[in-house]
């Protein structure tokens, strides 16, 4: 791993994903098992910024989008897409999944009534 790639995941580790700055300790489950008390970063604004082709949803069916940030090192699989992943306590689907040094990054949605 060349010098930048390396300061670039320590300062993830040691910033972003760091419970007093950024990240929320919290329970995730995917692929049926459970990784209690990692720190993940959820973060509706990005999702916002997301520009992306969506069908109408039926009457009184509602989509949000969410973006969570969540180490390798914590969940030590990078999840699929077009899955399903439990986070905080709330089912969401995965729309996208993005991999870059030790940093998995996934696009959600949730569909409520």
């Amino acid at each position: 791993m060349s010098g930048f790639k390396a300061q670039v995941e320590r300062d993830i580790a040691t910033v972003f994903h760091n419970t007093e700055e950024f990240a929320d300790l919290m329970e995730v489950e995917y692929n049926g098992k459970i990784y209690k008390g990692i720190p993940v970063v959820v973060d509706s604004e990005i999702a916002k910024e997301r520009v992306k082709a969506r069908g109408d949803n039926s009457v009184g069916i509602f989509a949000f989008d969410v973006t969570a940030f969540i180490s390798f090192k914590d969940l030590k699989i990078v999840p699929r897409k077009e899955t399903k992943i439990i986070i905080g306590g709330v089912a969401y689907n995965i729309v996208q999944v993005a991999f870059d040094v030790g940093e998995i990054t996934l696009d959600l949605e949730l569909l409520d009534e």
